[in-house]
């Protein structure tokens, strides 16, 4: 009976010690604190009165809750972080979408969940050890700012898993209203003022006023906004871009000599990743500064722009005719964009500009085509051929460039005619007379 006893009254110990670690007691907090003080001393007699008669004492019984409790919590840690990680699945309906990342993501969970067991139990055994007395002072302080950390530290996992992917599948569920660039903008802004709060606590905890600190920072606003004032710059060029709707993650832009596809827009930078497979970072607000060219912002129309030079003795009946027939050509290639490649259903905030601007250059539509005898080169008469893709993607266009010449190529050879090559007449006026009686030495 006296075993049992001990077991009920450790049991009812275990969740009042959890609820004492914060110490920040208010009356009914007081009055809870007595009830465990009196809980405590009860399970220690209890445990007392079960040990041999060598070593039956206070100090013992401390010791073995102590160590009980601590390996309770320690026990408990797998399936603590298993109902955490199930009531964050309810909370963000994750728990179907996506088994392997959910996984990871309780991998990554079980570091900060495991170190607040650990904390815990070491602080619930020492309050243990130190009864009657109360731990020292700079002890449950320690504890304290241990606490803070954690939380941090797990929010930020959480943020980084659950929430991440909570925003992604928004993102991917409604593409026509919600930009990727507003996920890493708002994740690094809510990691800043996580470690910000944090570390306002932890100051606070130390015994500093933080209103006080508050205050002074308007005064030293001054020095600070001068001392990071790069940072603050790239900070605001970032939120200018997203607002501006200049480029968007995945889309090849061309700034400040730099040609590549955008991996990611930061706070401070902008990852791009270049043809040549080499990862640049660019300062926002050098993007912002300079002019920004997006070869993604195009629906149809890649362009096609090269010269066929044509030997000078062809006929221009059959140059006409090449160029004809090239443009009808064009005309009828399925690669080619043409004026049917415009779209036929617009927006209605677009339908309400279709008076106002040219549509066809604000959405990305190019379908001219022109084929001209453009010049009389040194050694060539050139026909200019200028059209525009259907695809705008690089495999689309080099197919329709290649099929293009390769028509091209077939027309003139149907016509009887030949291609120029670079090359130089030279004429002699006049040569030195020979003596042809002059008997040779």
């Amino acid at each position: 009976m006296k075993k049992l006893n001990a077991l009920w009254c450790a049991t009812m110990c275990f969740p009042y010690f959890i609820y004492a670690t914060s110490h920040s007691l208010s009356e009914e907090g007081a009055l809870l604190e007595h009830k465990l003080q009196v809980l405590l001393a009860n399970t220690l007699l209890a445990i007392e009165s079960i040990l041999p008669t060598f070593c039956a004492n206070l100090m013992c019984a401390k010791i073995l809750l102590s160590l009980a409790i601590f390996a309770l919590l320690w026990l408990c840690r797998s399936s603590l972080a298993r109902l955490v990680i199930y009531l964050i699945d309810m909370l963000l309906h994750l728990s179907r979408q996506d088994v392997q990342t959910r996984k990871q993501i309780q991998q990554s969970l079980m570091k900060p969940i495991s170190l607040f067991l650990f904390v815990v139990s070491i602080n619930i055994s020492l309050d243990v050890l130190y009864y009657p007395a109360a731990s020292p002072r700079a002890l449950e302080v320690w504890f304290k700012i241990a606490y803070v950390v954690n939380g941090a530290w797990f929010v930020i996992i959480v943020s980084q898993g659950y929430v991440a992917t909570f925003l992604t599948n928004l993102a991917q569920k409604k593409t026509d209203h919600f930009r990727k660039e507003v996920i890493n903008l708002l994740l690094k802004i809510g990691y800043f003022i996580i470690v910000v709060i944090a570390l306002l606590w932890i100051l606070k905890i130390l015994g500093f006023n933080i209103s006080a600190i508050i205050a002074s920072l308007g005064l030293g606003g001054l020095a600070v906004a001068l001392a990071v004032k790069d940072m603050l710059a790239n900070f605001f060029a970032s939120v200018m871009l997203l607002f501006d709707n200049s480029f968007s993650q995945g889309e090849r832009i061309e700034c400040g000599g730099v040609d590549g596809v955008v991996v990611e827009m930061g706070l401070r930078r902008t990852t791009i990743r270049t043809g040549d497979n080499a990862l640049v970072l660019i300062p926002n607000a050098e993007l912002a500064n300079k002019s920004i060219t997006n070869w993604s912002r195009r629906k149809a129309g890649r362009h096609i722009r090269f010269s066929i030079g044509l030997t000078y003795g062809t006929p221009p009946d059959k140059i006409l005719q090449c160029i004809e027939s090239i443009k009808a050509m064009l005309l009828a290639h399925p690669l080619i964009a043409k004026e049917s490649t415009t779209q036929q259903t617009l927006d209605y905030t677009l339908h309400l500009k279709k008076n106002i601007i040219s549509l066809d250059d604000y959405l990305g539509y190019k379908h001219s085509v022109y084929v001209v005898l453009d010049e009389l080169a040194d050694s060539s008469m050139n026909i200019l051929v200028y059209c525009f893709s259907k695809g705008v993607s690089l495999e689309e266009y080099l197919l329709a460039k290649e099929q293009v010449i390769v028509e091209i190529l077939r027309i003139i050879d149907n016509l009887g005619l030949s291609l120029a090559f670079p090359s130089q007449s030279l004429y002699v006026e006049s040569l030195p007379q020979i003596d042809d009686t002059k008997p040779s030495s």
